[in-house]
């Protein structure tokens, strides 16, 4: 079972005395906290956070994307409101965390005095979780029941391409949520509702009943798009709160999905309602809402149809049996994942490379490697880098995403675990065994083994 993110959150209050006056005295100084989560699937993700109490700068990062956002100040007087009930309940707090269970240890220090708690109340506990952490495998989803998963059609990672030009295909930013003909929306966490209106793919303004959306930036720093909604259907709930400014809280009704006028035809062979939704930073760069909302349950591993190699430049297939010494190669990997029962090939979330190999003097070497792990978008602009780590016809390996087909051929060599462009592969004279690995998102991974001969 995946185990646990260790995450470590300080809080620092700036001391110039007009601003102090504005809270308790008797909040913390400074607090820190470690965090340990167990999750039933997936495997959670480190977060460091920040935050300065008066001027409600929350500094963040979630594995290597930087998550950071400035509080609500209605927010933020909250906040401190916490800090200064986490002081004065010490007394509720016990010397060791509980075996086997969640923990939150809790340090701060007012003056010089510095102590330590493992919190009891998890009230408190939750309300520090819900303002400065992202959830991990534990968002709602946007459908009932919300406590548990819902079919998928697209994910953050999916190629996309409508077009018959070349330059046109994008990276999908969003989780498609398929569901029946005008299915009810809910919201999945607390926010302000800051826009419902119509939205246009190109940037215009034309009226689409199909692109219209509810937008929400929660209290912990991430802005909700939810596209696709019926334009008659937006609750009064929502349109209370973009009047009044205040938090519309998880659960809370958003409208209906519009009825979807486009039948694929590859897959369902039925009209693709859906719903979809968009997580971003505030930065607006896209993040991966399979790694925040609960997980499926759902242990199909994914599918490796092919494995090729390509010279540097992406044009011509190389033989693994009669590689050159010093040639440089690229690994391209054709696979999909069905997750759970869902019925639509969806692109794995991330690829593994090791090669055990033996050099010409009989030395033995173990190498390993590894492709991007997809946390966030490569770039907040979903047009770059989707021919980079796709292949759009290159040696005669087209990559598709429409309502009627789906083939991916990843790059895997193209970018590295953190999404920095990665450099292509080359050995001196050797043989090896090369495994290629994809995994989906909840650490089912499927595995193949390519010999190399290196002369």
């Amino acid at each position: 079972m995946p185990l646990f993110a260790a995450i470590l959150l300080l809080f620092f209050l700036s001391c110039d005395d007009a601003a102090v006056s504005k809270y308790n005295n008797a909040a913390p100084v400074v607090i820190s906290l470690e965090r340990r989560i167990l999750l039933p699937r997936g495997t959670a993700v480190k977060q460091t956070a920040s935050l300065e109490l008066v001027e409600g700068a929350v500094v963040r990062t979630y594995g290597f994307i930087d998550t950071s956002f400035d509080l609500h100040p209605d927010d933020r007087d909250e906040i401190a409101a916490i800090a200064a009930e986490m002081d004065l309940s010490a007394e509720k707090c016990t010397e060791m965390p509980p075996r086997g269970d969640d923990y939150l240890l809790v340090t701060y220090r007012v003056g010089k005095e510095e102590k330590f708690c493992y919190p009891a109340d998890v009230e408190l506990v939750a309300a520090l979780d819900a303002f400065l952490l992202l959830p991990d495998h534990t968002m709602l989803w946007p459908f009932k029941p919300q406590n548990e998963a819902h079919p998928v059609g697209h994910t953050a990672i999916s190629f996309q391409d409508y077009s018959p030009l070349a330059g046109d295909e994008y990276f999908h930013p969003g989780t498609d949520i398929v569901m029946p003909e005008n299915a009810k929306v809910y919201n999945i966490l607390p926010g302000r509702v800051v826009k419902y209106d119509y939205y246009s793919l190109s940037g215009g303004t034309e009226e689409n009943r199909m692109y219209f959306e509810v937008v929400i930036e929660t209290q912990n720093g991430l802005t909700l798009q939810y596209h696709h909604i019926d334009p008659d259907s937006v609750s009064a709930a929502v349109k209370a709160a973009k009047q009044s400014g205040e938090v519309l809280p998880a659960g809370a009704e958003i409208g209906h999905i519009v009825s979807w006028t486009v039948v694929e035809t590859g897959y369902s062979n039925e009209l693709f309602h859906h719903l979809h939704l968009n997580v971003f930073t505030r930065d607006l760069l896209p993040l991966n809402g399979l790694q925040l909302l609960i997980p499926h349950p759902d242990t199909i591993p994914p599918v490796i149809e092919t494995v090729t190699l390509l010279n540097e430049s992406l044009t011509t297939v190389l033989d693994p049996a009669a590689l050159s010494a010093g040639q440089k190669f690229h690994v391209i990997v054709e696979s999909y994942d069905l997750m759970d029962d869902n019925i639509w090939p969806l692109p794995p979330r991330s690829y593994g490379l090791s090669f055990d190999c033996v050099d010409a003097h009989g030395v033995a070497e173990v190498l390993q490697g590894g492709s991007y792990d997809y946390l966030a978008a490569l770039s907040s602009v979903k047009e770059d880098f989707v021919c980079d780590y796709y292949l759009c016809d290159d040696a005669g390996m087209n990559t598709k995403g429409d309502y009627g087909a789906r083939k991916f051929f990843v790059n895997i060599t193209a970018f590295d675990r953190a999404g920095a462009v990665g450099e292509p592969l080359f050995f001196d004279k050797r043989t090896c065994d090369m495994t290629v690995g994809a995994c989906d998102e909840y650490d089912n991974c499927a595995t193949t083994i390519i010999p190399l001969v290196v002369q």
